[in-house]
């Protein structure tokens, strides 16, 4: 008996699919309209025209898409053009065919993306001037039958003047629809009822949505004397300008790298002859003269060339950020200094955040970057200091520092481009999308937030195709590639908050905290208080309350202290997890093997057996060590007499898998080997910690081997390293709380805080200086202790 072949099967779609892929997709009317503008722009068009008539009948609105492109023919509008989700833009690295434009479409939907605009679309185009029109007519309500797809019926076909289309009696009854002479009147009066290439869009019966934004948006034209701004600030408007701003922007940012050597070649979005310009008009503008349309041409957002500080350059396909932050703060004080993070530095940073997940493989290479190399320009604003504001205004040729912060405000936010096109919603609808305003909340004085920054970031095709558009087109899908850049714009604002930070510092802008460890001057302000009265009561009142005062101190110094230890242990434990990982698998192996072969010793296992003894015991010394490391850290305890040398000894085998790994040598003087000091051990602990922690990164950060001094100087303590020496601008102010140059995204510059805090108030001097060798930290007791 043969074998009976198994039935193969197919997907019958529903018609209500088709509203699914265009108006319920859209998630916004203005995305609509960007979707039948990017097409025209792929069709090779040099102008586009878009023109909203509003009414309150619905039967007489009306909304025009024209582009100059290539148009279509039979071929393509009654074949390709009714198979959704079917695309040739797909090819990788697809390119126009005139002017070889990197496409901007890809999902094959975009087409019915005007069905969210209103109830009828209609389609004309021709590819020549001596050819017929093709055109087709669309009821968008027939498909919200339920019904197959295929089983739904629309008019198109080919015609010589397609005006007739609008206002012929039969073929208004084949369209289902009634003559607008709204629609004809305006087609004459803007010459489109006939053109010699392209594609027209009419849409009719605008839905209510759309109307009720047109009518909001102009609803104060005739109260507000500047029309062209209140045209800027209408939804459709401004939602096509920034849509083709980074068109311009993409080349300055691109010549900009050139000339400062970042990067090697420019990315060609197009041929140079290639132009492309939009045209926006609608009968709401007032003051139009009749039966003339009134196009304004869509303007790309005027980036202020005003700004505080700046951020710009590229991140390299390995994941490298190289660039230069520009320091525009002062005025007669301008400069720049060169940016890199490595992507070494932002991997460990994001390792110890389980939310991504960047041990991934791509063609067998562990953590290798997935989306491509990409440039950025960040700029940021101190835009809540009124002086500032001044400064920024009269630089940007404006009138007042509040118009400043109104312009301003209209285009805030990070925002992205792709082949010269933004996409939405990130810098609109959607500003904080890397989450700066929670790591402000957590940081306020070295974070930005997104109301003070304006920037882009530029992707291009095909070599930031990984990062993958939604198919509503509102935004990029949340895939490895973008998850990467999300990750590494953090780590870019987190360093550049940083440097932003050590800037102000430096220069005493705004309110800079003092280091916590200096307490108000009581006694003082009792002998000014005695100075100009004598009043016993107001002097026995002040006495109290600076009495109260100094308790409330102590009380804060002590839950200060507290919180030091635990942050001090946090990172002692740490460390000491990842020491204890080998010496726990090797006590686990050796457990099994012992229990293997306990009852099977004879002469042939006795040397096995020896030799897993000798794991076992080496494997509990070395945890044993590690756990007097931490003693010190476990509490704050009376003063005794210890050596500092062991305490140092202590903290340097917490990092001794880093210090083996990368060849640091630690050098003690041996002066130092009887040396006793009679204090709290754990205020020692703590300053050899931070110290050695941060020499540990240095060190390592400069590739190559080095070593971590501690020896004697005139009975001072002084702890050295040969690593990078500290930047002078900020040496000054190296423990001052928030203070850091490390590039990890978890550095707090508390540690050096922390470190001269609890010295203090153990009467304890700290101090940093460069020398010849290397940075160095000098250690001696209070003049007063």
């Amino acid at each position: 008996m043969a074998e009976k072949a198994i039935r193969q099967h197919i997907f019958e779609p529903g018609a209500m699919s088709i509203i699914q892929m265009g108006e319920e997709l859209i998630g916004h009317p203005s995305t609509a309209v960007n979707e039948l503008v990017k097409n025209g722009y792929d069709a090779d068009a040099q102008n586009c025209g878009v023109y909203f008539h509003y009414d309150p009948v619905t039967s007489r609105s009306f909304a025009i898409i024209y582009d100059d492109g290539s148009g279509m023919d039979e071929k393509t509008l009654f074949g390709d053009w009714l198979k959704p989700s079917v695309s040739k833009k797909r090819t990788l690295n697809a390119k126009s065919e005139i002017y070889e434009r990197h496409l901007l479409g890809s999902k094959g939907i975009g087409r019915l993306a005007a069905m969210a605009l209103g109830e009828y679309v209609t389609v004309v185009s021709r590819k020549k001037p001596n050819q017929r029109f093709c055109w087709i007519t669309i009821n968008r309500e027939l498909f919200r039958q339920d019904k197959l797809l295929s089983k739904i019926k629309f008019p198109g076909d080919e015609i010589e003047n397609y005006f007739e289309l609008l206002t012929s009696k039969k073929v208004l009854e084949t369209r289902n629809i009634k003559h607008n002479e709204n629609l004809t009147n305006f087609l004459k009066n803007a010459d489109l009822n006939t053109f010699s290439k392209g594609t027209l869009i009419i849409i009719e019966h605008l839905d209510e949505t759309v109307l009720k934004i047109l009518k909001d948006n102009f609803s104060q034209t005739e109260l507000l004397s500047d029309e062209d701004e209140t045209l800027r600030d209408t939804d459709f408007y401004k939602s096509i300008a920034t849509l083709i701003t980074p068109l311009e922007l993409n080349k300055k940012i691109q010549k900009e790298l050139l000339e400062k050597k970042i990067i090697g070649n420019e990315k060609i979005i197009s041929l140079k002859d290639s132009s492309f310009q939009v045209e926006f008009g609608t009968n709401l503008l007032p003051n139009q003269t009749k039966n003339i349309i009134d196009w304004q041409k869509v303007e790309s957002i005027p980036i202020q060339t005003a700004y505080d500080y700046r951020v710009y350059g590229k991140v390299s396909e390995e994941g490298n950020v190289s660039g230069y932050m520009s320091y525009h703060r002062l005025v007669g004080e301008k400069y720049d200094e060169k940016f890199e993070i490595s992507f070494e530095d932002i991997f460990e940073d994001d390792k110890k955040d389980n939310s991504n997940q960047f041990d991934i493989e791509l063609n067998g290479r562990k953590n290798k970057p997935e989306t491509g190399e990409y440039y950025f320009d960040l700029r940021v604003y101190d835009i809540g200091e009124k002086d500032n504001l001044e400064k920024l205004a009269k630089e940007a040729k404006l009138q007042s520092g509040s118009k400043f912060r109104s312009a301003f405000k209209k285009l805030q936010g990070l925002r992205i481009s792709k082949n010269g096109f933004g996409v939405k919603p990130y810098g609109e609808e959607v500003e904080d999308w890397i989450g700066l305003s929670k790591a402000r909340v957590q940081n306020p004085g070295q974070n930005v937030n997104t109301n003070q920054i304006l920037g882009y970031v530029y992707f291009y095709s095909p070599v930031n195709d990984n990062l993958e558009e939604k198919t509503n087109r509102e935004g990029f899908l949340e895939n490895k590639a973008f998850i990467r850049v999300k990750t590494t714009l953090s780590i870019i604002f987190k360093n550049l908050g940083r440097r932003r930070y050590n800037f102000r510092l430096l220069h005493g802008i705004g309110r800079i905290p003092e280091s916590k460890h200096q307490r108000p001057r009581l006694e003082e302000f009792l002998e000014t208080i005695n100075t100009y009265t004598s009043d016993k009561n107001i002097i026995s009142y002040s006495e109290k309350f600076m009495k109260e005062v100094g308790t409330s101190l102590d009380n804060l110094e002590e839950s200060l202290s507290f919180s030091e230890r635990l942050a001090s242990l946090g990172a002692g434990i740490e460390l000491v997890y990842h020491e204890m990982a080998q010496p726990i698998s090797g006590l686990r192996t050796t457990e099994s093997s012992l229990g293997f072969k306990k009852e099977k010793i004879d002469q042939d296992a006795l040397e096995s057996f020896i030799s897993d003894l000798n794991t076992l015991e080496h494997s509990t010394s070395v945890l044993v060590e590690l756990r007097k490391s931490l003693q010190p850290a476990i509490g704050r305890t009376r003063r005794k007499a210890f050596k500092p040398c062991q305490t140092f000894l202590k903290v340097c085998n917490l990092f001794k898998s880093d210090t083996e790994d990368s060849q640091i040598k630690i050098v003690i003087d041996e002066r130092l080997e009887d040396y006793k000091i009679t204090d709290l051990e754990y205020a020692f602990w703590i300053t050899f910690l931070n110290i050695i922690n941060n020499a540990v990164y240095w060190i390592k950060k400069s590739n190559r081997p080095g070593e971590i001094r501690f020896h004697l100087e005139n009975n001072d303590l002084v702890v050295s390293n040969s690593g990078p020496k500290i930047n002078e601008k900020i040496i000054d102010h190296i423990f001052s709380y928030g203070v850091t140059t490390r590039q990890e995204k978890n550095a707090t510059g508390l540690g050096l805080a922390f470190t001269q805090s609890i010295l203090s108030r153990n009467k304890w001097e700290i101090s940093a200086e460069n020398r010849q060798d290397g940075p160095a930290f000098i250690i001696k007791k209070d003049e007063d202790g």
